[in-house]
C-alpha cells in the first residue's frame, strides 16, 4: 500500500463528505485532517513484510452535524485497507467501499441532508475510489516502457436523468417476489451502471440474482409505468433501454437496434 496515495484518497472522500454534509468545517478541514494523518497508519512489522496498521477510532466528539473530520478519515482509511486486502478486481473493492461508507454515514445524516444530496455523495466517493483502483491495476498491468493514455473518466450517472429517474421509480409498488433483493435503490443503481445502454433480460437476472419468471415480471412492471422501452423484438432478441426522458441528450435512440445491429450488451 502506497500510504501518501492512500491517504490522499482518504483526504478526497473525507472532503466530499464535509462539502456536501457541514460545509462549514471546511474552514479547518486542513489543519484537521493533517492532525489525523500525522498519526495515522503507523508501521508494525508483519509476516507479509511491514504493512501500516489503521489508527484507532477515537472517542467520538460533540458534533451538532452528525459529522467529524477525525472520525470520518478514520472510517475512510480502515475500510480502504480492509478494500486492499481483498481478493478481488476494482469493482468488487469500490462496491465494498461504497457499502461501508453507506452503512457509517447513513444513520449520522439522517434528516441533516436530502435524499438526492445522499446518492450524490455516495456516488462522489464511488467516482473517487473507481480511479484509484483503476490507477493501481494500470500501474500493475502496464510495461515500464508503456507510456499511459489520459482517458477522461467517464460518471455513470451522467448518462442518466438521475433525479427523475429515482422520484419515477419511488412511484413504483415493488413486487413481493424478489423483495428483499430488489429497492428502489437497487433499481437506481442498475439503471445507472448500464449507462443508458441497451440490456438483457438476463442482465437483470444476473444483476439481482432472480429467476427470469420474477425478472421479466419486473422488467414488464418497469415497461408499463414508462420508465423502461424495449426493441419490440421477441424471444432472446429483447433488449430494454431506459425511456428517453431518463436518458441525456447522446444516449442510445428509444426506436432500439434493428434486427441487424446489435446493442452493446449483445450476448
Amino acid at each position: 500500500m502506497d500510504r501518501d496515495r492512500h491517504l490522499e484518497l482518504v483526504r478526497i472522500l473525507t472532503r466530499h463528505c464535509l462539502e456536501i454534509a457541514c460545509p462549514e468545517k471546511l474552514a479547518d478541514f486542513t489543519e484537521d485532517f493533517a492532525a489525523f494523518a500525522v498519526t495515522a497508519a503507523p508501521c508494525r512489522v508483519d509476516e507479509g513484510g511491514i504493512v501500516f496498521a489503521p489508527p484507532p477510532a477515537p472517542p467520538p466528539p460533540p458534533s451538532p452535524s452528525g459529522l467529524d473530520t477525525t472520525l470520518v478519515a478514520g472510517m475512510f482509511f480502515n475500510v480502504l485497507v480492509e478494500a486492499e486486502k481483498l481478493p478481488a478486481r476494482p469493482p468488487e473493492r469500490v462496491a465494498f467501499i461504497r457499502k461501508e461508507a453507506k452503512n457509517y454515514l447513513v444513520t449520522r445524516l439522517a434528516g441533516q441532508i436530502s435524499l438526492s444530496q445522499f446518492f450524490r455523495l455516495l456516488n462522489l466517493i464511488e467516482q473517487s475510489v473507481q480511479r484509484y483502483f483503476e490507477h493501481l491495476e494500470g500501474g500493475w498491468l502496464a510495461r515500464p516502457s508503456a507510456v499511459p493514455t489520459q482517458v477522461a473518466p467517464v460518471d455513470s450517472e451522467e448518462r442518466i436523468q438521475g433525479e427523475a429517474l429515482r422520484q419515477a421509480l419511488a412511484q413504483i409498488t415493488l413486487l413481493p417476489k424478489g423483495r428483499r433483493k430488489i429497492t428502489h435503490e437497487t433499481l437506481w443503481e442498475f439503471f445507472r451502471d448500464t449507462r443508458s445502454d441497451w440490456f438483457r433480460l438476463l442482465d437483470f437476472e444476473e444483476r439481482f440474482r432472480i429467476n427470469k419468471k420474477t425478472a421479466w415480471a419486473y422488467l414488464n412492471l418497469l415497461h408499463k409505468a414508462g420508465i423502461l422501452e424495449h426493441n419490440k423484438e421477441k424471444a432472446n432478441k429483447v433488449r430494454y433501454i431506459l425511456a428517453a426522458p431518463f436518458r441525456r441528450s447522446g444516449s442510445p435512440p428509444p426506436n432500439g437496434p434493428s434486427s441487424r445491429q446489435q446493442p452493446p450488451s449483445n450476448g
